[in-house]
Parts: C-alpha cells; sequence; structure tokens
C-alpha cells in the first residue's frame, strides 16, 4: 500500500478562547491528537464527534516529521508543526516503501491560517523550508509496521536488531515535544534520513533482484562546505557518511558498507574562497591528539577494523594536512592496528594510466578488504557479518572520495554475486550489474556534492560540466551557505533559543 495525505490537520481559533489544533490519521480512527496551550493530548475518537465540528479542514499531508520550537519578538515562544506535503517514490524494498521529500509545510501552533495561505510568518522558517524541500530527506513506509525499514540502519544492525542510528536519525529532536507528553511517536511522526538512496531493478534470467546505493549524511557535525571543516572535541568529523552497497534478491541481502568523513583535525579554511583554498590548522597536535583518538574509538565501536585512504595531494596545503594526518596517525594508539594508505589520486590517476594506477591502490587494500568481508542473510538468519570497513577522505570528502568508493563498491560487487549464488549460465549477470551499480554510485556522489557542496560532482569527463559546476560551488559555498547552515542547525536542535543553551540541552538529551 503506497503512502497517502492520511494526515489531516485542522484548526479552531474563537476570540477570547485558546487557538488549539488536532491532527488525525485517517488510516487509524482510534485516537487524534490535539495541540493547546502549550500541550499535547492523545485523545480517543469515540464520543469526541461535537468536539471536532467545531475545527475546520486546514491541510491534509504525507506525515509529520514533528514540532521546531521558535522564540519571536519579546521572547515569545512560537511553535510550528511540520509537515510533508509532496514525496516522490525512490523505489520498494520488500513490502516496504522509500519517499523521498520533496515539500514540507510549516503550520503555526499559536495563531489561525487564513483559508488558503501558506504564510510560515518568519524567515527562519522559510530558510528551513527551502532545506527541508531539496530532495535529500527520505523516509520508509509500510503498511504492515513489521515490515518498516529503520532507513538509520545498514543491513547489518538492522538484522542484528539494533535500534536507531542517533547519527543519522536527523529530526530526532522534533520528536521530543510529543515525547515529553507521552505520545507513542511511532505512530504520528516520520523517522527520516537526510543523504541519498537510490536503487534499480535488475534481471536474473526469469527472477529479479534490487541492487540499491544508500548514504546516510550523519547529523553529529552537520554543515556547508565552509562552515564547518575536520573534527570536534566529541571526535565527530564533518560530512561523515556511511555508506552502503545492497543487493535484495529473493529472500537473501548482501551489504558492503564503507565511510567517509572529513580528516580528524582542528582545521579551517578562512576568507572568501576562490579557486585553490588556503588550508589552516587552528590546533596543535596535542589539543587535537584527543579529539583523533576519539574519532577512531567511535568508528571501532560502529564498524569494527579500520583502513584509512587518504586521497589528499601534494599541492600547497593539501599537502601540510596530510603530513599532519600521518603524524597524529603514527603518534596515535591506532597506528598498530589501524593501517593507512596515501594515495594521491590527482597525480596517480589524472596524469596517468587510470586502470593501473587504482591496481595499484588495489593491491594495498585487497589483504584487508577481503578480512572485513561483506554482510550476508538468508531467510533472516544472518550467514555473513562485515568485520571492519575502509574510511576514505580527500579534502571535501566529495569528488576524489566518490571515484574512490565506486571502484572498492565495484570491487566487492562480484564477492556479494558469489554469496547470492546467481546462476553461472547466466554469464553476463556481473557486466549488468556492474553497469547498474557504476550508474547508482554516480548518481550518490553527485548527491552527496549537492549536500555538502551545493552541486554535483567534479567528474572529470568534461570540462566545461566541470568548470560550470566550479562556478556554481563558488557561489553558493560564498553566499549561500550562512543561511543553509543557520536552516541545518534550527533542524537538528529542534529550536531557536540561546545557541550555548540549545547546544548544551541536544548533548545531554542524547
Amino acid at each position: 500500500m503506497a503512502v497517502g495525505r492520511c494526515f489531516r490537520v485542522y484548526q479552531k481559533y474563537v476570540q477570547g478562547s485558546p487557538f488549539s489544533l488536532i491532527v488525525e490519521n485517517t488510516r487509524n480512527s482510534e485516537d487524534f491528537l490535539l495541540f493547546e496551550s502549550g500541550v499535547v493530548a492523545s485523545l480517543q475518537n469515540e464520543g469526541c464527534e461535537e468536539f471536532k465540528r467545531a475545527y475546520t479542514r486546514l491541510v491534509d499531508a504525507y506525515g509529520i516529521m514533528g514540532i521546531v520550537q521558535l522564540f519571536g519578538q519579546n521572547n515569545v515562544h512560537n511553535d510550528y508543526l511540520l509537515l510533508v506535503t509532496a514525496v516522490v517514490s525512490v523505489g520498494k524494498i520488500n513490502e516496504c516503501d522509500i519517499y523521498r521529500v520533496n515539500g514540507v509545510q510549516f503550520v503555526p501552533m499559536w495563531r489561525a491560517l487564513p483559508d488558503g495561505v501558506i504564510d510560515p510568518g518568519d524567515d527562519r522558517i522559510t530558510e528551513m523550508q527551502k532545506l527541508m524541500s531539496n530532495g535529500m530527506f527520505y523516509f520508509a513506509f509500510a503498511a504492515d509496521q513489521s515490515q518498516l525499514i529503520d532507513l538509520s540502519l545498514c543491513s547489518q544492525k538492522r538484522h542484528q536488531g539494533s535500534i536507531s542510528d542517533y547519527r543519522f536519525f536527523w529530526n530526532r529532536t522534533l520528536h521530543l515535544p510529543l515525547q515529553r507528553f507521552g505520545v507513542d511517536t511511532s505512530k504520528w511522526l516520520l523517522r527520516c534520513m537526510c543523504g541519498s538512496v537510490f536503487m534499480r531493478t535488475v534481471y536474473v534470467g526469469h527472477r529479479t533482484a534490487k541492487a540499491c546505493v544508500i548514504s546516510r549524511l550523519s547529523c553529529e557535525r552537520m554543515g556547508t562546505r565552509f562552515n564547518v571543516r575536520g573534527v570536534n572535541d566529541y571526535g565527530h568529523v564533518a560530512n561523515f557518511v556511511e555508506t552502503e552497497q545492497v543487493i535484495f534478491f529473493e529472500d537473501q541481502e548482501t551489504s558492503f558498507v564503507q565511510t567517509r568523513g572529513s580528516i580528524p583535525l582542528f582545521w579551517e579554511q578562512p576568507g572568501v574562497q576562490v579557486g585553490s583554498h588556503k588550508v589552516k590548522l587552528s590546533r596543535g597536535f596535542e589539543a587535537s591528539a584527543p579529539a583523533y583518538d576519539r574519532h577512531f574509538k567511535l568508528l571501532k565501536s560502529y564498524y569494527g577494523d579500520q583502513v584509512i585512504v587518504n586521497l589528499l595531494g601534494s599541492k600547497e596545503g593539501e599537502k601540510m594536512l596530510s603530513q599532519a594526518f600521518k603524524t597524529h596517525h603514527d603518534n596515535s594508539p591506532h597506528a598498530k592496528d589501524v593501517v593507512s594508505v596515501t594515495f594521491d589520486y590527482h597525480s596517480m590517476v589524472r596524469m596517468g594510466n587510470k586502470v593501473q594506477n587504482m591496481a595499484i591502490l588495489w593491491r594495498q587494500l585487497e589483504s584487508c578488504m577481503h578480512k572485513f568481508g561483506y554482510f550476508h542473510a538468508e531467510k533472516n538468519r544472518v550467514t555473513r557479518k562485515q568485520t571492519g570497513a575502509v574510511r576514505t577522505n580527500c579534502l571535501d570528502c566529495l569528488d576524489r572520495t566518490n571515484c574512490v568508493q565506486t571502484f572498492l563498491g565495484l570491487q566487492a560487487l562480484p564477492w556479494q554475486l558469489a554469496q547470492l549464488r546467481m546462476e553461472s549460465s547466466q554469464a553476463n549477470v556481473q557486466t549488468r550489474f556492474e553497469e547498474v551499480f557504476r550508474d547508482l554510485w554516480q548518481k550518490n556522489g553527485d548527491q552527496c556534492s549537492v549536500i555538502y557542496a551545493g552541486t554535483g560532482a567534479l567528474e572529470g569527463k568534461s570540462k566545461f560540466k566541470d568548470a560550470s559546476r566550479s562556478v556554481a560551488r563558488t557561489i553558493q559555498n560564498n553566499l549561500m551557505d550562512g543561511s543553509k547552515q543557520e536552516a541545518m542547525d534550527l533542524l537538528l536542535l529542534g529550536s531557536a533559543d540561546d545557541g550555548a543553551a540549545s547546544s548544551v540541552r541536544r548533548h545531554v538529551e542524547r
């Protein structure tokens, strides 16, 4: 059953009485939500027909993301109900539909909206509306809740029965206002991830398989390209993305996970960014070492053993940053069990035989990747686990990282296909999967680049296309990223009050 506009919002305003909203789910006629005077209540439908007649219908929505809280003039507290009003179907995994959010509406919870008027009434809400409507947020829907897939979890964690991964649960703080009143948010609110979901059907003889590339962007140190770089004191890095190459085939499922993330040091690129961008280390070795250590402890706790692939070049600031990365790693406790591979992508690939030079990288990684393996389950029984992951970075963790992750994904693909026991008589099965995954990885790279840098990836195939995207990135990063950053902060904090207080609350509630 496909998702529909099953959430209906009504409003009531009578002079001299408090303004109130009610929300009902037309798929579930048992109860409804009442919002009035800062209180949320879940009420039974039975016996409330007369009460509900006093309300007028305002808007229908595909889902609710939660409540955004703002302080307006004179420190007045204003709440907005965040609704999903436009979606695009991405595809279906088993009995679960995956949707991309293409439009949202903010409904003020303290004043009535005239008929037909959609007025957020606050510039911060306008910017947040742009952010939420740009196609980088996804949610899952299933008529049978037991079939619902948690998009914050990779296949391996999902089969292990893990709870939602808060790193990739972007609207979690928007759930809190309802949870404080005892509302079961699993019945009323969506769980959204930010990143990309691309899938294709591949025919294997008379049977079909589903090929997917899913990227989950972490919200723990989120920001735009030049606003957020490097690591924070908690060990979280900018632009951290978990990417999963998944194949669903009959009652089997196999996945291969990689990660990317900014170099885990304290660094920045100050000033107006045009052309090559100046890199500056903002903390010395002693001040950076604890955060570096925390970062790799976190990676090991989430993914097991680690291998670093550092794609930084030898020009200008990249060389300095790469050397600092190596120095920190060589002097860290992780040097003994985390292999670090430095591969100057620009000099090794763009100025030589790409196939031969990528083979040089593969020879350094092959044994580790064989050791890490991949995940496989059959009939919901886990038969193999992935025990480690490759962590790739360049300067922005975009274009060069996209290319290398695609390469590594395609290297792991034959192992996954063999595990799925694809018919050996179908000689072109692997070729078809390679073609499909190349396309999915390219689209995934573009989406990751749009989120972080504002444009698609620079691929090196078309100089004109890459040049136009570089110009667009310069304009985006220097002129528009400030408001986008503010919108991201507002979404992740769930409210806009005193910045320090919000930051403390966010970490305490996590």
